[in-house]
């Protein structure tokens, strides 16, 4: 076996082996999966797609992945979470491919791939049936496949690698809507980075392939829209400049630049073995330290002592506090630690970014890959100003949208610490690489145990002969109630058919405030309550607390059962 292939082979096996090590076990939905697994089990029944009210996420060509797997074993969430697994370590695939392309040694290309794979916010989206993972496994095939365009001899070879990159992006975009950016600017993109002589050659096929992606993309996207509980995206009438308009957006970019930074951690890190250098230029040093630090001064001022962005990596594992259920998770995140996050990231991109104002000055120019900034980048910079619009329109920003820019700042910092520093990555990235691995794994592995607590503590209560519309567990549970009882959830962005929302004004709750999901699920009238901690108001349900035990401390936790009050 070549050093290519066992090096590419080892970063598949880790990312498997990533994923299977949470135990995704659990037969109810993770985060939004819920919906995604509904409308893949009524592909499989009914052979066109049912939606759901729920996000405006098209699925798509996920739903046929894992509609294949239904149809063969019959539907279930664990099978269906795992048909997510072929993707992560396809991505794994990719990025190490892409690394290569871009110059970087076997050592440093699997790094580069696992500093991604391995990430505390990959894991989780790959061990659930979210439709982030597979999302970019098609970004980066198209890119992919834009590389091989770009560098394929003959007319041939180049039309054949345009028409796969057209494909993954079309597919890609049919489960992640942005991914449909990319082969719109990967195709004129590839055809251009030809030799001189070999543009005209392939122009044709660029102009055929890229009129045929857009005509597709349109297709789906007024098909998308008129589907049946199909929510549309944010609404472009909002959008009104203002000087607080762009006071939000400058906001909005700093906490998703500082939540790049800290997945980057791992990468800049690295830079620290050349302190040495750096002391003897105090300037790039300083400099460096001044704007990573005023950077993140900034972000302390407006939003308090808390750098995370939220969602998925936060102080209390997976999901803010009472996203998933109601009552108090156990902070797995203290401040100090925190704090200290906070400080290696400072640390860290203060001396990349010294390493990169000596690079400015003299001796080995910064060159990044020629296809890196060409196919990568345009796509990249369309995507982050998709997220800041979003950010400041529907004020949704989560830490899980960075993964797509994740490649195009771990491929450059890996290549520019091989050619100016050492030809390895040092022992403590490899260390560093390996505890946010772990911590992937365990908040992961933690989320479904509890989740898995909290199903068994509904199903004693169903068991009982209590419908299972009067009991509550947290947002998956109470979804798929929902979705079983009228097909959707009562989302107020749902415009076809028309009158589909039910306004839920003087409905009664059993605490105060409500629990935020409740509007969405009508058919649930909750009397017993799965919660994390006992709640005031609510009185011990004659069940025991279902108990289950976490790789991060707290080690034994338990969830509750409550009843409303008569």
């Amino acid at each position: 076996m070549g050093t290519d292939r066992r090096y590419a082979t080892m970063g598949a096996l880790l990312t498997a082996a990533s994923v299977l090590g949470t135990i995704p076990v659990l037969e109810m939905g993770i985060n939004d999966d819920w919906s995604y697994a509904y409308i893949a089990r009524e592909f499989a029944a009914r052979g066109h797609f049912v939606y759901t009210g729920w996000a405006n996420t098209m699925v798509g060509a996920q739903a046929v992945w894992a509609g294949l797997f239904i149809k063969l074993f019959g539907f279930s969430f664990t099978l269906v979470r795992l048909s997510t697994l072929p993707f992560a370590v396809g991505c794994a695939l990719l990025l190490y491919r892409l690394a290569r392309h871009a110059g970087l040694n076997p050592s440093f290309a699997l790094f580069g791939a696992l500093s991604i794979t391995l990430s505390p916010v990959f894991i989780p989206m790959a061990a659930s049936f979210m439709t982030d993972v597979p999302g970019l496994f098609f970004w980066l095939a198209c890119v992919y496949c834009g590389v091989k365009a770009a560098n394929a001899e003959g007319r041939m070879g180049a039309a054949g690698w345009m028409t796969a990159a057209a494909a993954a992006g079309v597919a890609g975009g049919t489960v992640r809507q942005v991914v449909w950016v990319v082969p719109l600017l990967v195709l004129p993109m590839a055809a251009w980075m030809r030799k001189k002589q070999e543009r005209e050659s392939v122009a044709a096929a660029a102009v055929v392939l890229w009129c045929a992606s857009a005509i597709a993309i349109a297709s789906c996207f007024f098909w998308f829209q008129a589907q049946p509980y199909a929510v549309p995206g944010a609404d472009a009438g909002k959008f009104s400049p203002s000087i607080e308009l762009v006071r939000e957006e400058v906001e909005s970019a700093l906490q998703l630049g500082v939540a790049c930074l800290l997945f980057l951690l791992p990468v800049l890190a690295m830079y620290f073995s050349g302190w040495r250098e750096s002391m003897r230029r105090p300037l790039a040093l300083g400099l460096g330290l001044g704007i990573s630090g005023a950077v993140l001064g900034a972000l302390l001022w407006v939003f308090g002592d808390d750098l995370l962005l939220g969602n998925i990596v936060t102080a209390t594992g997976m999901l803010d506090l009472e996203t998933e259920a109601l009552g108090r998770k156990p902070e797995i995140l203290p401040a100090v630690v925190r704090a200290l996050l906070g400080v290696a990231v400072w640390g860290g991109a203060g001396v990349t970014a010294a390493a990169l104002f000596r690079g400015a000055g003299g001796g080995k120019p910064w060159r990044s890959p020629r296809w890196l900034v060409l196919l990568y980048g345009p796509a990249s910079l369309v995507y982050t100003l998709a997220l800041l619009y979003r950010a400041v329109n529907d004020w949704i920003l989560l830490d899980r949208y960075v993964l797509p820019l994740l490649p195009i700042a771990v491929i450059p910092l890996l290549w520019r610490y091989q050619q100016r520093i050492g030809r390895r990555p040092p022992a403590w990235g490899w260390v560093l690489l390996g505890l946010f691995a772990f911590y992937g794994i365990a908040t992961t592995h933690d989320y479904l145990a509890a989740a898995r607590a909290r199903l068994e503590a509904a199903s004693a209560v169903t068991a009982a002969g209590v419908p299972r519309t009067s009991v509550t567990a947290g947002l998956e549970y109470d979804a798929w109630t929902e979705l079983e009882q009228s097909g959707h959830v009562n989302d107020e962005g749902i415009r076809n058919p028309p009158g589909a929302y039910r306004p839920q004004e003087g409905r009664r709750y059993p605490v105060s405030p409500p629990y935020w999901f409740w509007e969405e699920t009508p058919s649930v009238e909750p009397r017993y309550l799965v919660v994390y901690s006992r709640l005031p108001g609510l009185r011990d349900a004659p069940f025991p607390p279902a108990r289950y035990h976490a790789w991060l401390p707290p080690f034994h936790r338990q969830v509750f059962t409550q009843m409303a009050p008569e």
